[in-house]
């Protein structure tokens, strides 16, 4: 079995819990890892003003090592099993480390970072301003490894590592969110009244066609001055609906595109689903907006959700003779309901759905039914 050991991890710890470490603090231990600094970005982000999106610039993560086959899945094999760079211990420093019932889990810097931090703080750049394209981009890149184990995934592992997994990310989005007053912009003028600082996305790509370079399991943490598109979105919705996004889909939704129901939340097929399995993972308290605000319950059954969405996903994806490839969408901040978007590889994206109109190969109500029979194998 290939796994990263502890021994060989414990020299690469620069603190055991995140929630000993402030954002200042982050940006040092940041700063003074050499092997980042040879790779880090431009400072500076592209911004459309058509979509409010900005864009990131990293010329290094072309070079990112790749060790997934042909086929854009995992190279491991029985009989010969490919070397995984993190499984080696090739990794930089550790921020946060938790055990879990076999193995641990752990976040870490990403060598290959889509931001880069600054000792100067960062002026309140949130606000849309058009014809202003060119911005200053500042944060942080981090990778949380799902487990040391290498082919253990989240549909694979004991819900209670599950759950320690989660509220490691919880941790981290809260001390990042709340340590940088100052130094990243306010979220109070699009309505936080806990008045915290800057955005932290969190995704997962699980395969080569969907922009995943190491098959070892991880999730993406960015933390940055500038709002993602899909989080001003879902606040734009809020301004004009008066409840979250995730309200309105948890009130409108056909019954029959539920595929599992939990105590505290709920997995759905949408409606308007652009491709066949798409899903979303709603919490159903719409008041809660970021990871850190969930209770033991939400908490327990938003990892349960994950789960079970990622297991549906392995077993549809070759239903449909193709490889698994996913994105998973982390949807928080000011005026979302918290929700998760889990996004499969099903079908290529054409001309059509890049001029915003999407042609779906698949009826969503057939897509649910097949996704509800997947998980009740």
């Amino acid at each position: 079995m290939q796994a990263l050991n502890y021994e060989t991890i414990q020299p690469f710890i620069d603190e055991h819990n995140i929630e000993n470490l402030s954002y200042p603090e982050m940006i040092e231990l940041f700063l003074k890892e050499s092997d980042l600094a040879e790779n880090k970005p431009e400072q500076k982000a592209g911004w459309n003003p058509l979509t409010q999106e900005p864009v990131f610039y990293n010329a290094s993560r072309q070079h990112r090592p790749v060790d997934y086959n042909n086929n854009g899945v995992g190279n491991i094999e029985k009989d010969n099993e490919s070397k995984c760079v993190i499984c080696e211990g090739k990794t930089t420093r550790i921020l946060d480390l938790a055990n879990l019932s076999q193995g641990f889990t752990f976040i870490n810097k990403n060598l290959y970072p889509a931001v880069w931090p600054s000792r100067k703080k960062v002026q309140n750049t949130s606000s849309r301003i058009s014809g202003e394209n060119t911005r200053l981009a500042s944060g942080l890149h981090l990778l949380q490894w799902t487990t040391s184990i290498h082919d253990h995934e989240w549909h694979t592992i004991p819900p209670e590592d599950t759950c320690i997994v989660m509220s490691r990310l919880a941790s981290l989005e809260k001390q990042l969110l709340t340590t940088s007053s100052g130094w990243m912009p306010s979220t109070i003028s699009y309505g936080d009244p806990e008045g915290y600082s800057g955005y932290v996305s969190i995704i997962k790509n699980g395969g080569a066609q969907v922009g995943g370079s190491i098959a070892h399991s991880h999730q993406q943490i960015i933390f940055s001055n500038l709002m993602p598109r899909r989080i001003y979105e879902n606040w734009k919705f809020f301004k004009v609906a008066g409840f979250p996004y995730s309200e309105h889909m948890q009130q409108t939704n056909p019954p029959e595109l539920l595929v599992r129901e939990y105590d505290t939340a709920v997995l759905l097929v949408p409606e308007y689903m652009r491709r066949p399995g798409d899903m979303l993972l709603l919490v159903k308290n719409s008041h809660k907006r970021y990871l850190h605000q969930l209770d033991e319950q939400e908490l327990k059954d938003v990892s349960r959700g994950w789960s079970d969405a990622l297991l549906a996903i392995h077993k549809y994806m070759p239903a449909l003779n193709r490889p698994v490839a996913y994105n998973a969408l982390t949807l928080n901040g000011p005026g979302a309901g918290l929700y998760f978007a889990f996004l499969p590889f099903t079908q290529e994206t054409g001309g059509f759905e890049h001029l915003g109109l999407a042609v779906c190969q698949v009826d969503p109500f057939d897509t649910a039914r097949k996704l509800r029979s997947f998980l009740n194998e």
